[in-house]
């Protein structure tokens, strides 16, 4: 996935992205398309991977604990490919922070810091 490349979106927001591929249809119908497909697939695995580690969690066994960390880390592989699939497609942006943006999101951590029990 190369994040370096960015787009202008018709509003002439910057995003990192691509612009979308005509592998995808530019308008949607009621068809099942590679887009849903693709989307469909990227959710179940999401859904199986919670389900994963809420098991994972949970395990008392610890041979079978790692068999299914395994497992989850293969699904995990697949997830991104999904993923990685999509965003180079053109299904995928994201919009370019700004140093204001940043620097509020820093301010407003730095806020959160003195709530921690633990301080260092």
């Amino acid at each position: 996935m190369n994040t370096e490349q960015l787009i202008t979106s018709k509003a002439g927001v910057s995003k990192i992205g691509k612009t979308v591929s005509n592998e995808l249809p530019q308008v949607k119908d009621a068809n099942i398309n590679v887009r849903d497909q693709l989307n469909d697939i990227l959710l179940m695995e999401k859904h199986n991977l919670v389900s994963y580690q809420i098991g994972i969690n949970e395990m008392i066994d610890d041979q079978l604990r790692q068999i299914v960390i395994n497992n989850r880390d293969r699904l995990q592989q697949v997830h991104t490919q999904y993923f990685n699939e999509l965003f180079n497609l053109g299904e995928y942006q994201a919009n370019i922070a700004t140093k204001v943006e940043i620097q509020d999101l820093v301010d407003i951590f730095t806020g959160y810091q003195s709530q921690f029990p633990l301080q260092q």
